[in-house]
């Protein structure tokens, strides 16, 4: 029996239970009690001496309900001490509690108070891991634990490396035969499949197996003997059996022509040892003892040795089963192998943290250890104690059941315990109900729903409580208690009339209908019910509002929003179906769910596609899956375009390097956005009805790289992580749960479990009869309680323990549907029908008993699609509160939502102005559209000219994208057949073989010039690894010789200065790939063009630059800048192609190359930019000195004889005239 409670006067001391009822004011009753401890209220029924917030335990299962009751609770103490001090209003319960003290009291009450609510930060609400780890580290003596233990919230990485682990000792050396025969025996053929099926054993005691691998040897030495025996005289054997076939000695029907010639088919493979063993029913027909009982009448059977042999066979392979010892033997292995790792590591998770203090405290010295805790926490309150699990149960039992002087006070409800998948055991709920023995208490009144609702939900259940099992399977151990309405909560009113708490709909049917499919249960519930919302938000558009709620007072009526709407579903399956039904309407959703990873979703494999292309963005293989993604979109034009033009496809390239730079330097997070900014992925997939929730998951799987990457070393790494959470969704920490994509005005499709402890309006539960049978698929360890509600791990489990699971599943969804109906305040629908099939055989067979509605209806008896609407109407009884009707008929209206924003002021208009011309250009962006034409005179700089065109570059944000900008200009010259020379005039000429040369140099670069000419051998290795990579393996033999070549010859410097090879550059020497930035402050190009040209092959014909003044920045790439006897050179790599030799290379073609591209303007920048830098960096830096001048080498004809090597120092009048021009100072003529 239970006590109805009181709050004032409820017992703050002993063991007691609560059972809080949905919606009957758990949370208010917590802070209620918290509020008389704090107090010390209550005289014999009160604790013995007032208490603070450290002292008060109060646990709890998850961090957001540790911040809700901290919050609430904080709020309660200051709301109670402003009502002591008369500064404010409460309710009854302060009125009492109020006055229960003398007045004079009331100042001093009122501090006290306020003091505990301010010392609320350090109250002790935790959830029961943290509490649990925050012992173990604050009493580690007594507790025997390590200081340093280190949390870890997902293990599988851990347990999959077991998994492996074992896999490679024991799997591996075993024979292809026996291998086969040994993972089809345990149905698995990954070390991941192997970890799910013992998964369940790894924290249960388990006896020492027999050797498995010993079976394994024993058994297919059974089947080598039979073999063999059939080897022997295998022609005879078979002939007889084919005489006796078709002599109709053996029967038609067992023994089928067709059929024997198949088994004889497998027979003689296996035999030849060219096939595996024939499965048992084969083995059993061709036995001598089948061979006997599949004759005909008065038939006598042949008789073979090799008949007999397979009896045999089939008697030793009966003894020799392995499959158990198996998984006993991994799961001790396995679970050795992720202990030892995680001790290695200093590591625990959330198990280890209650079994370590589990342990402490059953230790010798746990005594001690629950006196200190008992000490420092004198009451605990454990919230939502249906979800406790017996580790934890043990816990608070070993520290306060039955000790004087202190509170363990367990507030729960066994009717919504549904979280068995996460651990939760209400059999420890249960065992706590004997232990507290009549100290039992209830909450009665419910102050969530409307009374129509309320006698609806005590009436479905009160009716299943006369079942010989009662309402929820447990007899009287989890008794129904009809709650009481607190009343005045308004009604929900359509076209005038209020309608009832809970609508049955029925769908109309003669025979039991499939699950699935458009005809099926979920599609038609579906389409109904999408419809019925659809014409209920209808009318709460119309004005006056013809739907909506009316307040207890009676006043206007308040319009049904979507927001207003909650559809409550099992599965994503499920949400799937509703919220296309919906779309289909034009109503707007969104989804919830505390079990759906955000690993599971399409984003994650889009993004891991993205990921692995950003990494390797020369792979072209990766790059074309990265830009097919869904969630790109990219039309199939785009996609068809990359195949054909090569400029398009080497900018895709380089757009992915440029994401591989930004990945190394900044991390994944900027480089994600990047991404998704440059591909517009959030403005279309906004436009789409799901991308909100598509734009959620990319920012949530974003964040969680973010994190993931802190810990993890590179790249690759962190792709290697997200494959790994990808094919094991859901195995992590709750971080992983699906995020609510938007706080709109949407309906709400959530899972029952999600929406536990949450309320809505409006419930719809179309799908209350949809079923899905654990017991179907192959369960080699199951888990279920026995009678005495003890735990129990069945192996291979039999017809006794599927039915108990099956009955525990039941149980479990009579508990979840006693959740869902109760999130409603106001009405909620369910939808009922009939799933099953019809058989000639057995007539129909049904599927509505073993749901938890089913069960409420008939007692877990099969329900017949006819025997639905009595059994409906006994349900109901003379409960008016319940409407009973048939299914809506789905329609094709749509939702008229009008938009009620209001209209705001327009905006206020700028009326100034704001120069547009600040740009960041470059060599390129110059170079745009010129002409080659004669140059008129210099004249002074004529009116500020007009920005350049459209069609200008950007900015290159790379070296190896300016050389593609530079390569794109050269492909247009660069005509004529390819030649078949093997060597590096006959390269392939184009964007992407000058990228691959550029990046061959600068991986040399990184390597170390010097390193690579003295160590050919690593060289020659590093290199083929690299042009294989590339997609350019063919051409590595060329690559070699050039390379080599390249290095080791003299390069011929500036002004007779001598020569340097790059061979002779040590690595502090140089620096690759140098990005400068130049500040131009309204550069007249062509001040800059002619000013340039008067210098620099002065006199020659060459493309003038476009008019335009440059304000901003100029932006560019060094390929490399070196320094040589205290001297400091741009070196700048070519790939054009000026002939099929090297006499192609000599100084006048090159200066036609380097005047026909404004190479000239480009190494002016580039010394202009070193300039600057050395003026910066050297204190007693001169031009003359220090500054060596510029080389470009022209990689396909770089010769002994100076050809291919072009060099150059600008005059220092030259440098310094820009250099003031650049700065902004009046420059009116060029440098005489």
């Amino acid at each position: 029996m239970a006590y109805p409670l009181n709050t004032l006067t409820f017992p703050l001391h002993g063991n007691r239970l609560i059972e809080a009822s949905a919606g009957t004011g758990k949370t208010y009753t917590i802070a209620a009690l918290y509020l008389r401890l704090v107090l010390g209220h209550g005289g014999e029924n009160g604790f013995v001496r007032p208490l603070t917030p450290p002292e008060i335990l109060v646990v709890t299962f998850t961090n957001a309900a540790t911040e809700e009751l901290r919050d609430r609770i904080r709020s309660r103490l200051t709301e109670a001490a402003a009502f002591f001090r008369r500064q404010g209003s409460g309710d009854d319960y302060l009125l009492s509690l109020r006055e229960a003290f003398p007045a004079s009291q009331w100042p001093a009450k009122a501090r006290q108070l306020e003091q505990a609510a301010q010392w609320m930060d350090e109250s002790a609400i935790f959830t029961i891991h943290s509490w649990c780890q925050r012992m173990l580290r604050q009493h580690a003596f007594d507790s025997g634990s390590l200081f340093d233990l280190e949390l870890e919230t997902n293990e599988q990485p851990l347990l999959e490396e077991a998994a492996c682990d074992y896999w490679r000792k024991y799997f591996y050396p075993l024979p292809a035969a026996l291998l086969g025969e040994l993972l089809e025996s345990i149905h698995c053929d990954t070390p991941q499949a192997l970890l799910d099926q013992v998964h369940p054993l790894l924290n249960v005691p388990l006896p020492s197996p027999e050797d498995p691998f010993d079976i394994l040897t024993r058994r297919q030495a059974a089947i080598e003997t039979a073999r063999l025996c059939w080897q022997n005289d295998f022609d005879a054997a078979v002939a007889a059996l084919r005489d006796a076939q078709a002599r109709k000695v053996l029967s038609g029907v067992k023994y089928r022509a067709a059929s024997l010639e198949n088994w004889i088919d497998r027979l003689s493979a296996w035999v030849d040892g060219n096939g595996p063993l024939p499965d048992a029913d084969v083995l059993g027909k061709l036995s001598q003892t089948g061979l006997r009982e599949g004759v005909n009448k008065n038939k006598t059977a042949p008789e073979h040795a090799a008949y007999s042999a397979f009896d045999r066979l089939i008697v030793q392979l009966a003894e020799l089963v392995m499959d158990e010892a198996l998984l006993i033997h991994a799961a001790r292995d396995i679970g050795c192998r992720f202990r030892q790792a995680k001790h290695r590591q200093a590591q625990m998770g959330f198990d280890d943290l209650l079994s370590m203090l589990q342990k402490a405290l059953q230790a010798p010295g746990g005594q001690q250890l629950a006196t200190i805790i008992r000490s420092q926490f004198p009451v605990v309150l454990i919230d939502e104690f249906q979800d406790t699990d017996p580790v934890q149960y043990d816990i608070f039992s070993n520290v306060y059941l039955d000790q004087p002087d202190t509170g363990l006070l367990m507030i729960g409800d066994p009717k919504q315990a549904i979280y068995a998948f996460r651990g939760a055991d209400i059999y420890t709920y249960l065992r706590a109900r004997r232990d507290t023995g009549n100290r039992h208490y209830t909450l009665e009144k419910n102050y969530r729903s409307t009374n129509a609702l309320i006698d609806a939900v005590n009436q479905i259940f009160s009716f299943a409580e006369q079942h010989a099992q009662g309402a929820f399977l447990f007899n009287d151990q989890i008794p129904f208690h009809p709650v009481k309405a607190q009343g005045g909560k308004g009604q929900f009113v359509v076209d005038g009339k209020t309608l009832n708490g809970l609508h049955i709909w029925q769908l109309p049917q003669s025979e039991p209908v499939k699950k699935t499919g458009e005809d099926g249960y979920i599609g038609q519930m579906a389409s109904s019910a999408a419809s019925e919302i659809v014409r209920l938000l209808n009318l709460a558009q119309q004005q006056p509002p013809r739907a909506g709620f009316e307040p207890p007072d009676g006043g206007a009526l308040q319009p049904l929003r979507p927001a207003d709407i909650a559809i409550l579903v099992r599965n994503q399956n499920e949400a799937r179906a509703i919220r296309r039904a919906l779309e289909a309407r034009h109503v707007r959703s969104v989804y919830l769910s505390d079990k759906d990873s955000v690993f599971a979703c399409d984003e994650a494999t889009s993004l891991l596609y993205w990921l692995r292309a950003c990494a390797e963005p020369e792979q072209e293989r990766l790059l074309r899956a990265a830009l097919a993604t869904p969630v790109l979109n990219l039309p199939l034009t785009r996609l068809e375009q990359f195949n054909r033009d090569e400029l398009a496809w080497e900018a895709e390239v380089e757009r992915f390097r440029r994401y591989q730079r930004v990945w190394q330097r900044q991390g994944i997070l900027p480089m994600l956005r990047m991404l998704l900014g440059d591909f517009d992925v959030p403005a279309r997939l906004l436009s789409l009805t799901d991308g909100e929730r598509a734009i959620t998951n990319l920012l949530h799987l974003a964040e969680m790289l973010q994190t993931a990457a802190a810990d993890l070393d590179g790249e690759h790494a962190l792709i290697r992580w997200l494959a790994e959470q990808i094919e094991q969704p859901g195995s992590g920490a709750e971080e992983q749960i699906l995020r609510l994509e938007s706080d709109d005005d949407l309906v709400r499709v959530i899972t029952v479990h999600k929406s536990k402890g949450l309320e809505y309006p409006l419930v719809f539960l179309p799908f209350i009869c949809s079923f899905q049978d654990p017991t179907r698929r192959i369960l080699s360890v199951a888990r279920y309680h026995d009678d005495q509600g003890r735990l129990v791990t069945a192996l291979n489990p039999g017809p006794d323990a599927i039915e108990a699971i099956d009955n525990e599943r039941l149980a479990e969804d009579v508990r979840l549907l006693y959740v869902a109906v109760t999130r409603a305040r106001f009405a909620c629908w369910l939808g009922v029908g009939v799933v099953g099939k019809v058989t000639q055989k057995d007539g129909e067979q049904t599927k509505l008993h073993q749901t938890g509605l089913g069960y409420l209806l008939s007692a877990g008896q099969m329900i017949l699609t006819g025997e639905l609407p009595q059994r409906l109407q006994a349900l109901k009884g003379d409960c008016n509160a319940i409407t009973l009707s048939p299914l809506p008929g789905a329609t094709d209206a749509v939702y008229r939502f009008e938009d009620e924003t209001p209209q705001l002021d327009p905006a206020l208009g700028f009326g100034g102005n704001v120069s547009r011309d600040w740009r960041i250009s470059s060599y390129s962006s110059m170079l745009a559209g010129a002409q080659m034409k004669a140059r008129a005179p210099l004249e002074p700089a004529a009116a500020p000219p007009s920005p350049v065109g459209d069609g200008a570059p950007s900015a290159p944000e790379s070296a190896a994208e300016e050389q593609l900008q530079e390569a794109a200009a050269e492909a247009a010259t660069a005509r004529g057949a390819m030649g078949a020379d093997p060597s590096i005039h006959g390269f392939p000429r184009g964007p992407d073989p000058g990228t691959f040369l550029h990046g061959v140099l600068e991986w040399a670069a990184d390597q170390g010039f010097a390193n690579l000419t003295q160590d050919s051998r690593r060289r020659e290795e590093q290199l083929a690894v690299y042009c294989q990579r590339h997609n350019w393996g063919k051409w590595a033999p060329v690559m070699q010789k050039w390379l080599k070549h390249l290095l080791q010859t003299p390069l011929l410097l500036p002004d007779g200065q001598g020569t340097v090879a790059m061979s002779a550059l040590a690595g502090d020497g140089y620096q690759a790939e140098l990005e400068f930035m130049l500040a131009a402050h309204r550069v007249d190009t062509r001040f800059l063009d002619q000013t340039i040209a008067c210098d620099v092959f002065s006199g020659a014909i060459r493309p003038e630059l476009n008019r335009d003044r440059l304000n901003g920045m100029v932006k560019g790439f060094i390929d490399l800048v070196f320094c040589h006897q205290d001297r400091y050179y741009v070196l700048d790599y070519k790939s054009n192609y000026l002939g099929e030799n090297q006499q192609a290379y000599r100084a006048e073609a090159m200066a036609t190359a380097m005047l026909e591209h404004r190479y000239d303007l480009q190494y002016v920048l580039y010394t202009l930019a070193l300039h600057r830098l050395l003026k910066a960096r050297l204190p007693d830096y001169s031009y003359q000195h220090h500054m060596g001048g510029v080389l470009y080498l022209f990689l396909r004809g770089v010769g002994a004889d100076g050809q291919g090597v072009f060099s150059d120092k600008p005059s220092q009048a030259l440098i310094e005239t820009l250099d003031e021009h650049f700065a902004g100072k009046e420059t009116l003529h060029a440098h005489g």
